[in-house]
């Protein structure tokens, strides 16, 4: 796939996650022609499969999960415009 939402398959680590109950939206830091930018991937959340017992990640949402989603996406949102502050003053 070419979808860009899948950079943690690079190595790289996240600079940082947003995590609101089985909610995670990770905050990557990115290169550009203009210097740092920093972008969020899609949502996902973590379920325990019934079966196996192994947590795994999900793209359906309940009505709560859909509370905490809306909270992780304020929250990465934050540090997006945190970390943008930083950069522009270290300049």
């Amino acid at each position: 796939s070419d979808d860009a939402d899948e950079q943690p398959r690079t190595g790289r680590r996240p600079e940082h996650t947003a995590k609101v109950g089985n909610v995670e939206i990770a905050v990557w830091k990115n290169q550009g022609a203009n210097g740092d930018f920093f972008t969020a991937s899609s949502p996902v959340i973590r379920y325990k499969d019934g079966p196996s017992g192994e947590f795994k990640d999900g793209s359906s949402y309940g009505q709560l999960d859909l509370l905490a989603l809306a909270e992780a996406a304020r929250e990465a949102s934050a540090k997006i415009r945190e970390l943008s502050k930083g950069r522009a003053q270290g300049r």
